[in-house]
């Protein structure tokens, strides 16, 4: 792929290279260690914040992030920087293209995150707080395992499948066929306190569950067996999936995910070979009160082609999804993206700087590119967000000369050694609105592609 839409990153790291340590010789930020105090209040109506979130759970604040404000030509109009809290205010009403900076980490090494909104308003900044992960040393965090004993939650005979998590997490874990106890390990910073442990609970005989019971464990010692006698069944709406009479390769997935901010308490995860297998009924989790429940249907289709002789690897995903309040009631109508129509859209990509994806309602998509050295080292993510139609020319406007990021890097455009970009598009079912769409819960019909190279 010897063409600039596999360098898409290129633009905005040139035109970004001004902002890498302009006061310091340093290359390596070290996170920061203050866990930080409440937010102060502002006179700035948008507050985007932006945190570090550990291996074990801790979270403390992002204080070199930034949020750029570029003007009509693309220029810097202005700078909004992190404060002690982690909090980035913003005082701009208007439309503007918006560039969010800040370091991320994998495998403890740190790298730049540029995220870039085309003609948005503050308030979708807003809505998109920075989180990174991985920063936190395995050794800071200390583990221990709790036992708990399933036997008293009526599907667990004869055995059970559970989905654990707990409240200082940002994923679930799957135990299957388990008979009267289940293990979960948890883990806290410092001295932080232990944290709730989250299950849900389904009979492991059933492919798709009947009945779901889920649990908050809060109160549990390490050397003792507790009892969980707490379980309580979920209540349950129709379902109904479209897959525009779409015949699939491979399986569809249902995930399900009751959510509290961005912590994961309750899910499962079910697949079939058609939409007629999956259920007809799904769980709404209720407890605690604001909780929301996610729901994600989508098919995955792989594929590969030659560019150059450079072997592309492929994976799509089409689907719909839909984020619901705890007191929910009406069935849930999840229309799924046309994988075929979406296919047609994103290879046209890469024989054009210009995108179109109307044919799938597209409100917005996003344009993403991550690149990785020789030594496997991730060295920048990027993404950029416009509207169903946009081009990739927006990238030679975009300028940041005279701003101080925290983080140099050395980032050779020509020749990364390995990585991978994508393009999401998204359409938000009840508006046609690209701006209103964006962090919108409401029903959405998708489609993202990954090329890795």
């Amino acid at each position: 792929m010897k063409n600039r839409n596999r360098f898409l990153a290129a633009g905005v790291l040139v035109s970004l290279a001004g902002c890498g340590g302009g006061g310091s010789d340093d290359s390596v930020v070290s996170p920061p260690t203050n866990p930080g105090t409440p937010p102060p209040s502002s006179s700035y109506e948008h507050i985007v914040s932006a945190t570090y979130f550990s291996s074990c759970g801790a979270i403390t604040p992002q204080t070199d992030a930034m949020i750029i404000r570029h003007g009509s030509d693309g220029s810097a109009v202005a700078v909004y920087e992190a404060d002690a809290n982690g909090d980035i205010a913003i005082d701009y009403e208007d439309i503007a293209t918006y560039t969010m900076l800040n370091v991320g980490y994998r495998n403890g090494e740190p790298y730049p995150r540029v995220h870039t909104y085309v003609n948005i308003t503050a308030d979708k900044i807003a809505d998109r707080s920075i989180i990174s992960k991985d920063i936190g040393d395995a050794d800071a965090c200390e583990c221990n395992t709790v036992t708990l004993d399933i036997s008293n939650v009526p599907v667990a005979s004869p055995s059970a499948n559970v989905i654990v998590s707990t409240t200082t997490a940002r994923t679930v874990y799957e135990d299957g066929d388990l008979d009267d106890f289940v293990e979960v390990e948890v883990c806290r910073q410092g001295s932080d306190e232990w944290p709730a442990i989250a299950l849900t609970l389904s009979n492991a005989d059933e492919d798709v569950p009947e009945d779901y019971y889920t649990a908050l464990v809060a109160n549990y010692t390490f050397d003792e067996t507790l009892v969980v006698d707490n379980a309580v069944l979920s209540r349950k709406v129709p379902i109904t999936v479209s897959n525009n009479y779409e015949e699939t390769n491979y399986s569809v997935r249902l995930s399900l995910r009751g959510r509290v901010d961005n912590v994961i308490y309750f899910g499962d995860n079910i697949s079939e070979y058609d939409i007629s297998a999956l259920p007809s009924s799904i769980p709404m989790f209720e407890n605690p009160t604001e909780m929301t429940t996610g729901i994600d249907v989508y098919n995955t289709e792989y594929g590969d082609f030659y560019d150059f002789d450079d072997s592309i690897s492929i994976v799509s995903y089409t689907g719909a999804e839909v984020r619901l309040p705890s007191d929910n009631t009406a069935t849930v109508d999840l229309p799924m993206m046309s994988y075929n129509l979406f296919a047609e859209q994103a290879m046209t990509f890469f024989t054009t700087e210009s995108y179109d994806f109307s044919a799938v309602n597209a409100d917005s998509v996003t344009l993403g590119y991550s690149a990785r050295d020789a030594d496997d080292k991730l060295v920048l993510f990027f993404s950029l967000t416009t509207s169903g139609q946009g081009s990739l020319d927006i990238l030679d406007t975009l300028e940041a000369d005279d701003v101080d990021f925290a983080l140099d890097w050395d980032f050779d455009t020509e020749e990364p050694e390995s990585g991978y970009m994508f393009i999401e598009a998204r359409d938000v079912i009840g508006t046609d609105n690209y701006i209103e769409s964006l962090g919108s819960d409401d029903v959405t019909s998708y489609g993202i592609v990954y090329f890795d190279f």
